[in-house]
């Protein structure tokens, strides 16, 4: 039993998965149209978010070619945190970089 619960109402549903075997990625990620996410899982909230954020300054840095903390500072200023869920003992956190935050 997976105990995963995909409720939301819905008429239509298009999915398309993508399968990279050549990257190593260290947590989920997603692709949607005009954003980027990045996902936290952990039972503590805060690391959930620090997890989500990691990931997305990792993607930042590898995209625009910068250090870490440059892509820290570009990720405070375009990154959006939201809570995904607060149920059960593991919290998760997404983080959405628009396409167009970063010029």
């Amino acid at each position: 039993m997976s105990v995963t619960a995909i409720e939301c109402g819905m008429d239509a549903v298009k999915l398309k998965f993508i399968v990279h075997s050549d990257l190593r990625l260290q947590s989920p990620q997603a692709r949607i149209p005009g954003a980027m996410i990045t996902f936290g899982l952990d039972e503590d909230l805060d690391q959930a978010a620090f997890k989500a954020t990691e990931a997305m300054v990792t993607i930042i840095a590898d995209r625009f070619d910068v250090d870490r903390a440059t892509a820290l500072a570009l990720a405070s200023i375009s990154v959006d945190l939201r809570v995904t869920q607060y149920v059960n003992r593991v919290k998760g956190v997404h983080a959405i970089l628009r396409d167009d935050a970063i010029g």
